[in-house]
């Protein structure tokens, strides 16, 4: 497609998306240089005016926080067109590249889209097909809902509800469509949030049970889905997940086409598990923050706060500190010889050791006094590598220094060399010996540091 200029104020640029309506490109507002979307209806689709309607429910939530703002909307060289805010950080690419969402950041997402959708629906709309490459976030974290190309007006003028309707065609993605599309009745409220779950948990577990079915013709894998939806226990889905994500999708399936969802008691639930799981809720998400040391303050349930050890590690701390103290009782003399010198460094790093939390069981652990207790096989099979034994491989080695007025200035770090393991040992006359050594050695310092 040629390069549109509309209104004489926007101009495309690139194509971001296009699906079986329209064509998404970006474009550039040349009044202020902003960047915008600018939206393309097909010209085979001209005839299903499904721009028009999008354009219609737009405008009507047009003062909803969560739903991107119109500039401009009209026909430009034949063309329906439809210029909007432009988002650029979609689920979809972010899932793309982490394959997995912490809980926290579902929590998250989860209650601003259902306060999202409860404003929608009170202006008469369903959104009808919710996915992640149709929720979006902005610099600040501020999350959207785009596409309105397939969503309904559900409410009559008079604010009726428009009659049930059974036999339709399947609406939506099959991967996250609520049952009652697969079964195809009259979507309604509940079948928004049934949909949203659906996303939430795909973000979670990065797979849903449903998808990569094989030995399945394709004009029947959309019913094939919709049969497995409707058997699998909502305990089953939600396995391992906490158990509010079971009562929500117990709930919503309980709703018929004319229910209201009580959307605040399901906002309720989600910041109950949350406290329960100890996640603060600052909007924070792990794809925006710098994680230094992210294994020990990030798992997959969030941020765990400071002070909290989970029962398993402290179990396993305790019994490693109990073995460690029983080996000390019975050879003292071996460890005694594995404690190093103390620096200054060492020591704040101790201090340091005791505020670990998360996955790294080593910063619980790694203060000197406990460390340099435990057994060379013990450490070395945490850390996965070999520690060598440098005080029984140097035990044949002994070196002495020589008086001040024989020393000859050498560099301070150069290596030591020596044949075949010679051993030196002390003499009265080191003065007479000094030049016939002083070929073999070419330093008397070898500094041995862990």
């Amino acid at each position: 497609m040629k390069q549109l200029k509309i209104n004489n104020q926007f101009v495309t640029q690139k194509k971001i998306s296009q699906g079986s309506f329209g064509i998404v490109f970006q474009g550039i507002d040349q009044k202020n240089g902003n960047q915008v979307a600018i939206k393309v209806e097909r010209p085979e689709n001209e005839h299903l005016h499904s721009l028009d309607k999008e354009i219609e429910i737009l405008s009507r939530l047009s003062n909803i926080i969560g739903v991107p703002q119109i500039f401009y909307h009209g026909w430009e060289d034949s063309y329906n067109v439809i210029v909007m805010e432009l988002l650029q950080k979609d689920l979809a690419s972010i899932l793309k590249q982490r394959k997995k969402f912490s809980l926290k950041s579902v929590f998250q997402l989860s209650i601003e889209l259902v306060l999202i959708l409860e404003q929608i629906h009170k202006q008469g709309v369903l959104h009808r097909d919710l996915k992640p490459e149709n929720m979006m976030l902005d610099d600040k974290n501020k999350v959207y809902l785009i596409d309105f190309g397939i969503s309904k007006i559900y409410i009559r003028k008079n604010g009726i509800l428009m009659p049930f309707k059974d036999r339709l065609p399947f609406i939506g993605t099959s991967r996250y469509a609520s049952i009652a599309a697969h079964k195809g009745f009259e979507l309604g409220r509940k079948d928004d949030l049934e949909s949203l779950f659906y996303v939430m948990l795909y973000c979670l577990k990065g797979n849903l049970p449903w998808q990569n079915i094989k030995h399945v013709p394709d004009d029947q894998k959309t019913q094939k889905i919709g049969q497995m939806k409707e058997n699998i226990e909502v305990k089953e889905l939600f396995k391992d997940l906490p158990i509010e994500f079971i009562k929500i999708q117990e709930y919503l399936r309980k709703l018929n086409y004319a229910s209201e969802p009580d959307y605040k008691t399901i906002v309720n639930l989600i910041q109950q598990a949350a406290k329960h799981a100890n996640i603060v809720m600052d909007h924070k998400y792990e794809w925006e923050t710098q994680l230094f040391n992210y294994d020990k303050n990030m798992n997959r349930y969030g941020t765990l706060q400071i002070d909290e050890l989970p029962q398993k590690q402290y179990e396993k701390f305790s019994s490693n500190l109990l073995n460690c103290n029983n080996l000390l009782a019975q050879t003292p003399s071996k460890f005694q010889q594995l404690q190093p010198p103390t620096t200054k460094q060492e020591s704040q790093q101790n201090s340091y050791s005791n505020y670990g939390s998360g996955n790294q069981n080593l910063s619980i652990y790694n203060s000197m006094g406990i460390i340099y207790q435990r057994s060379i096989e013990e450490i070395s099979e945490e850390v996965q590598e070999p520690i060598p034994d440098e005080l029984k491989s140097h035990n044949k080695i002994y070196l002495q220094t020589l008086p001040d007025q024989l020393k000859k200035p050498q560099p301070l770090f150069k290596t030591t060399q020596f044949d075949d393991y010679e051993y030196y040992k002390e003499d009265n006359l080191l003065s007479e010996k000094y030049h016939s050594l002083s070929a073999q050695i070419t330093t008397i310092f070898q500094i041995h540091k862990k």
